[in-house]
């Protein structure tokens, strides 16, 4: 054997059972992107992260969508995989700006406490890349899913780390948000079949209207009614962002027809959408609403 392959080898056994040393925190480099033309300041653009109702399939994972504009990053719902999927799709987790979850039921928050977890492993693995003062703010609809929210992570992370570095914020109806790139507003329905006397909303639908102008309408899941808030898009959007399960498409059919709405991108599929001859049905679905659709699947993208 050469000397220069015998090296070669002894620094392979060393690797691979840890002699030489361990990798400090500083020098660290957080995970490599995923080669890809930039977007343009102006570009508003959506991950289709999770597309799946209640249950999964091996191609459609649990509600969640990365919404990039301005140079900033908002989620929306974080379903079970959405850590894996943000980091997949090239995401820095201590990059993300906000996360508005639409309502409590876990297949549209069931991955929030593991991207805690995970933001703070980023915080301490790449120190340089994170602001000291970093945190994650997290839109809740109701002080009751708040405090429910804090007991869990009370119980289950035991660490003064994780309330310093999460802020749990509780809304209303209205404007929640607005950081001078893109204005949040929240819309009632009655997805989870009851309002609250206080009138906070257990289920909200969401506008985003950006610092460039463009405008998405998130319904959330809606009733059985289609009971989308059409206050949220009276002034016109430039996309919907529909559920697709949870109510006969007649409905809506009558909601939607000549209304002031660009394009829809539905999601939140149910198991219908798998089965042979989905395609038509969608195709004779869609040609009765006035505004050009189509079913958008797991890691799409679409600008804005």
């Amino acid at each position: 054997m050469e000397r220069r392959d015998f090296f070669k080898k002894m620094g392979l056994f060393a690797a691979m059972f840890g002699i030489g040393g361990k990798l400090k925190a500083q020098d660290a480099q957080p995970p490599e992107k995923k080669a890809a033309e930039p977007p343009q300041e102006t570009d508003t653009k959506l991950t289709f992260l999770g597309t799946a109702h209640g249950a999964v399939t091996p191609t459609r994972f649990h509600s969640s969508t990365l919404l990039q504009v301005g140079g900033k990053n908002y989620l929306i719902d974080a379903g079970d995989a959405v850590c894996g999927q943000l980091t997949k799709n090239g995401m820095f987790l201590p990059d993300l700006n906000a996360i508005f979850i639409t309502h409590p039921h876990l297949d549209h928050f069931g991955g929030l406490f593991m991207l805690i977890q995970q933001w703070l492993f980023h915080k301490q693995i790449y120190p340089k890349r994170v602001k000291e003062d970093a945190h994650l703010d997290v839109y809740l609809g109701g002080q009751d899913f708040v405090d429910t929210m804090k007991a869990v992570r009370k119980g289950y992370y035991r660490s003064e780390n994780y309330p310093a570095i999460t802020k749990l914020h509780a809304f209303q109806p209205g404007e929640i948000f607005n950081d001078g790139n893109i204005k949040v507003t929240a819309y009632g329905n009655d997805h989870m079949g009851r309002r609250k006397t206080d009138n906070s909303q257990i289920a909200s639908s969401f506008l985003f209207e950006c610092a460039n102008g463009k405008k998405i309408f998130f319904s959330g899941d809606l009733s059985r009614e289609y009971d989308l808030p059409m206050d949220g898009i009276k002034g016109g959007v430039d996309l919907l962002v529909s559920e697709l399960v949870h109510y006969p498409l007649p409905k809506a059919i009558e909601r939607l027809k000549d209304q002031p709405i660009k394009k829809i991108c539905f999601q939140h599929h149910g198991d219908a959408w798998e089965r042979s001859g989905w395609e038509k049905r969608f195709a004779d679905f869609s040609k009765q609403l006035t505004s050009p659709a189509e079913i958008v699947r797991d890691n799409d993208v679409r600008f804005v």
